[in-house]
């Protein structure tokens, strides 16, 4: 018998997306320096109308380089979401997730990554946080993180890079293992790389029983994009397009179904110039994980 689609989005279904909302600075005294992408003073009040209109129906949201007390409070009165910022447990890896309020949650933890360089050191530390949940009777693991970037032009940098994010990766995996052998594990965020530029790294998750949300998925829609596109007018580098933004999961049983989409695509942001810009040089990535047997 068909199960009623209603029905299935209730119990079955589990909405989770990343998004590197680029919001990382430098600032010195409460005055910003140096904004590490453009735009920020336009761009934080859209990203938070945006996702507290959550039009993609998203459970846990997982974003990435919302840096700052400030940025999370303005999180926080914006959205109809649980505000669980990793600075609350540990050091600003500017990692926060939104998580939806009627969501049971666990205790979150947090850790920082070895940095690439001073800027990951002092102004933008990288790291991963992870919380245990209960959503209609299922029990997730759910991991957020982001790896190191390439130095942006510094060679030096930029040829050491794949091999620690190798070794983050396999960090925050290690992490998510701990948990119960009843709970689907679910990692997502900015992995600062692409599986077509760094095989090794991409060969972690499927060894230890991992699915990719995109190349796994029955459903995939691009939106024609990839999560970094050198189409989007506020990128800062020369990378070629490629999917760096990820979701990987590891289910506790058999009949994962996974859908995927690329969200936050449009250029909705209007600048004083009248010139309309993306909410962030990433987009976004929105996964409907189903466990439930076939």
């Amino acid at each position: 018998m068909a199960r009623n689609p209603s029905t299935l989005a209730i119990s079955d279904m589990f909405r989770i997306a990343t998004f590197n909302i680029g919001l990382a600075r430098l600032h010195l005294l409460g005055q910003t320096l140096r904004e590490g992408v453009p735009h920020q003073t336009a761009r934080l009040p859209a990203i938070c109308a945006w996702l507290s209109r959550n039009e993609e129906q998203v459970d846990v949201w997982l974003l990435q380089e919302a840096y700052g007390r400030h940025v999370v409070a303005q999180l926080a009165r914006s959205t109809g979401f649980r505000v669980v910022a990793a600075h609350d447990s540990g050091p600003d890896t500017g990692l926060v997730m939104l998580i939806r309020r009627d969501i049971r949650i666990g205790q979150p933890a947090t850790g920082q990554f070895p940095a690439v360089d001073w800027v990951e050191r002092f102004i933008a530390r990288k790291g991963m946080q992870f919380v245990d949940l209960e959503v209609a009777g299922q029990r997730f693991r759910v991991g957020n993180m982001h790896t190191s970037y390439d130095g942006r032009g510094r060679r030096k940098i930029a040829a050491i890079a794949p091999e620690i994010r190798r070794r983050q990766i396999g960090m925050a995996l290690d992490a998510m293992a701990e948990a119960s052998a009843d709970r689907t594990l679910v990692l997502g965020g900015d992995f600062n790389a692409a599986a077509a530029f760094e095989p090794e790294s991409f060969r972690l998750g499927p060894t230890q029983g991992w699915n990719d949300a995109r190349l796994d998925a029955v459903e995939w829609n691009d939106a024609g994009v990839t999560s970094w596109s050198n189409a989007n007018p506020i990128i800062n580098g020369d990378s070629p397009d490629q999917d760096i933004d990820h979701v990987w999961v590891r289910p506790a049983g058999p009949g994962l179904t996974l859908r995927s989409r690329h969200v936050a695509t449009r250029h909705s942001v209007p600048l004083p110039d009248g010139q309309m810009i993306p909410l962030s040089d990433h987009y976004g990535l929105a996964v409907e994980v189903d466990t439930a047997l076939p």
